[in-house]
């Protein structure tokens, strides 16, 4: 198609041969022309076999990258028209179709003829010229065909390396038929040792790449013989049109990112949705996968109110500070549920401790866990950094499900305000496990919401989350409270607490609990306030 489409270039030939002719001796017709100089001469020249190889360039980066010979074709003739629309009005103007005024200059342009040194181009008389300068517009073309043809070839190669494709791509799969696939949410990099499948690359999981999730692409599916993009588990899934646990629909794409919207199929051909696969620059950290970032601004401490078990007769009041798994950064941690706070119950100690946590899909509320560290002078912080026995607590959380009294339903990665706290979201029971998988990932059960607690940031905030009742902020996040509020951010009213408020003797508050009127209030301080 390319050759075809340089071949076909008049302008692209005309305008090497006229510009090494140089600027003619003598033109024959409309006297505007005989004030042309050099440098006119020299730029219509280079304007001219601009357009033809941008008409050429343009067919060669749509052949490239058609799929089909059909394509191809297409692609050549949408080029070849386009690059005709300027002789086509030309015409149309030599016609009169543009008015009188277009249609005298188009003649006088069309009528004008000149002679180049000894050579007139008018009556084909012989030209004494150099061999170079006779043959400039062949050797133009062929040097033009040799460079695209050298792009083409370095284009094919980088094709098979796969250097066009995405090299570390980010996946997030919701709640779905599968409980345990948001285990494998996150980044993706090509394979380490270049293994591709069909010349397409394949993908590991960044921090798991033996035992976790791995994309490839299969030729031929075992029952239909289709093409599809999989989805594999383990260091035992070698084979992808054998060991895949999820594909796609028929593709013959050689681009992972295109299949991002396709509908994926269990090995059972279960339907279960789309996996949201998105291309990730080397250097970014919006992976979950590399250094803690502690720059996104979240709550420093959760406030935890209401009832959690069943079987609780008062309202628990519990308080979760922020922290990180080490604190230094000195580490590089490859899953979301080290990367992100952990809010620790205030009370906590090496030996017991509730979290609240990221899974990397939803948040989890941990009931009490109990290590064999028995604490001494070391302290929760500590116990984080440094201790293994911790990690693998908390891994053993997100892959079995173990210790999970609440779970949110699923938050996005990538939703930065809601993956860095989880003050404001709808809390549940965690779904049983099902049956026959290797994974128990705490997801929630939507048929067994808990809405009778309530967590919220302890943080106050001028803005964003202010003190109530009149408090003031200060300016290490805590409430200065005054007119009788209580609590983190000063919420609790101080309503039937045997003492008038005059802030709250008002309707609205039920005159302070009834604390302001002699009839209803009980207690040694009845009306003062």
């Amino acid at each position: 198609a390319t050759v075809i489409a340089i071949m076909d270039q008049d302008d692209l030939r005309s305008a090497i041969e006229n510009y090494f002719d140089g600027l003619p001796t003598r033109f024959k017709g409309d006297e505007m022309f005989q004030s042309m100089t050099a440098t006119q001469w020299n730029f219509a020249c280079f304007v001219r076999f601009l357009q033809g190889f941008l008409s050429v360039f343009a067919s060669f980066l749509l052949a490239v990258q058609s799929e089909t010979v059909f394509d191809v074709l297409l692609n050549f003739l949408g080029v070849k028209f386009v690059s005709e629309l300027d002789d086509l009005s030309f015409n149309l103007g030599l016609l009169g179709y543009f008015g009188e005024e277009c249609e005298r200059a188009t003649k006088r342009i069309s009528e004008v003829m000149f002679q180049q040194d000894n050579r007139n181009k008018v009556d084909g008389t012989d030209w004494n010229r150099s061999w170079f300068n006779k043959y400039a517009h062949v050797i133009g073309v062929f040097g033009i065909l040799s460079t695209l043809m050298g792009l083409f070839l370095y284009v094919l190669i980088s094709q098979l390396k796969g250097d066009f494709s995405a090299q570390v791509i980010n996946m997030q799969v919701a709640e779905g038929d599968i409980p345990f696939a948001a285990l494998f949410n996150g980044c993706y990099r090509k394979s380490s040792n270049g293994m591709q499948y069909e010349r397409r690359l394949s993908y590991e999981q960044v921090g798991f790449e033996v035992s976790g999730g791995k994309f490839a692409f299969c030729g031929s599916l075992p029952e239909t013989g289709e093409k599809a993009w999989i989805f594999m588990v383990g260091e035992d899934a070698t084979d992808p049109c054998r060991d895949f646990a999820g594909r796609t629909e028929a593709t013959d794409s050689y681009d992972i990112l295109a299949v991002t919207n396709s509908q994926w199929f269990s090995s059972g051909g279960v339907a279960f949705g789309n996996l949201d696969v998105t291309p990730v620059l080397e250097s970014s950290p919006d992976c979950s996968r590399a250094d803690i970032d502690k720059s996104r601004k979240s709550c420093e401490q959760l406030d935890l109110e209401g009832y959690i078990d069943r079987n609780q007769r008062e309202v628990q009041l519990k308080s979760f500070n922020k922290t990180f798994v080490n604190r230094t950064g000195a580490t590089v941690y490859t899953y979301p549920a080290l990367t992100h706070p952990i809010f620790v119950e205030s009370t906590s100690t090496p030996s017991s401790y509730e979290l609240i946590f990221f899974t990397g899909q939803s948040w989890v509320l941990t009931d009490v866990l109990k290590s064999k560290t028995t604490g001494g002078d070391v302290s929760m912080q500590e116990y984080m950094d440094t201790e293994p026995e911790f990690r693998s607590i908390l891994l053993s959380i997100v892959f079995n499900g173990t210790n999970v009294s609440l779970v949110t339903g699923s938050v996005a990665m990538n939703t930065a305000e809601l993956s860095f706290t989880p003050s404001g979201l709808r809390w549940f029971r965690m779904r049983e496990a099902a049956r026959n998988v290797p994974y128990n990932y705490p997801t929630a059960d939507q048929s067994r919401p808990v809405d009778d607690i309530l967590l919220s940031c302890a943080s106050c905030d001028d803005k964003e989350n202010p003190c109530s009742f009149g408090g003031k902020c200060l300016d290490d996040g805590t409430c200065a409270c005054v007119n009788g509020g209580s609590g983190a951010l000063c919420k609790v009213p101080p309503n039937g607490d045997g003492r008038c408020n005059p802030y709250f003797n008002n309707q609205v508050y039920g005159w302070d609990g009834g604390d302001c009127c002699g009839g209803t209030c009980k207690g040694p301080e009845c009306g003062l306030g």
